[in-house]
């Protein structure tokens, strides 16, 4: 019998793992609940949260990212830089109606989720990035979302583009997995080398008497993402 995992832990443990990895406030919670969404929709987030942990920390990829603001148009240089770190900038500039250009995005899907997130918004917003000759397109409004991917890697970094988009019509929306599946089992299927990881790097936050972990063991986290 495989193991499943809830939500909930998804989204605690992500988080945890992200504080770890020195991620400023509230990038970690957001991420966070970026990877439980994909996760519920059959999506990789915990992956690509694995990968991100394998990444040094000297690498460019954690360097300062420059941007280049022009009259309706954003574009963020980096260097294979993860949308952990822009995700929520890059959607923040694509919500104040502007063109946001990403080159070398590691994590496309990251970014997918941080839109698809924000249903509240009257308008939906369109990702799009390409590997080669392959297009992958994502659109969400108002809570539904839909995504075609023709890539085989979710981990590679790609040239990727983020539109706000009024009257969007989501032909064929993610659903959400259920609670159960077809087999009787509960909850969400994982990588258990990806998972044990995870679980190392959260763990580090909460080493006894150490200041940051003083300020995070026991927060609880919203998963009402």
């Amino acid at each position: 019998m495989q193991f499943r995992l809830s939500l909930h832990e998804v989204i605690s443990k992500s988080t945890q793992a992200l504080r770890a990895l020195n991620f400023p406030p509230g990038l970690d919670i957001e991420n966070g609940k970026n990877i439980g969404w994909l996760e519920s929709r059959g999506l990789p987030g915990l992956q690509n949260l694995f990968e991100e942990i394998k990444t040094p920390s000297n690498t460019p990829s954690h360097g300062p990212i420059k941007i280049n603001m022009m009259k309706n148009t954003i574009q963020l240089s980096s260097r294979g830089h993860s949308a952990f770190y822009l995700a929520q900038s890059a959607v923040d500039f694509a919500e104040d109606g502007k063109c946001v250009s990403v080159k070398n995005c590691r994590f496309p899907l990251l970014i997918f989720a941080e839109m698809a997130r924000r249903e509240h918004l009257p308008f939906g917003f369109k990702v799009e990035w390409i590997e080669g000759n392959e297009i992958n397109r994502g659109f969400s409004i108002s809570g539904n979302s839909e995504i075609t991917t023709n890539s085989k890697s979710f981990t590679t970094a790609y040239d990727l583009k983020i539109t706000a988009v009024k009257d969007l019509i989501i032909k064929r929306p993610l659903r959400i997995l259920s609670h159960q599946s077809a087999s009787g089992e509960f909850g969400i299927r994982f990588n258990p080398d990806h998972w044990e990881t995870i679980c190392a790097a959260a763990k580090s936050v909460l080493v006894p008497d150490s200041e940051q972990s003083h300020s995070s063991a026991g927060a609880e986290v919203d998963d009402s993402y």
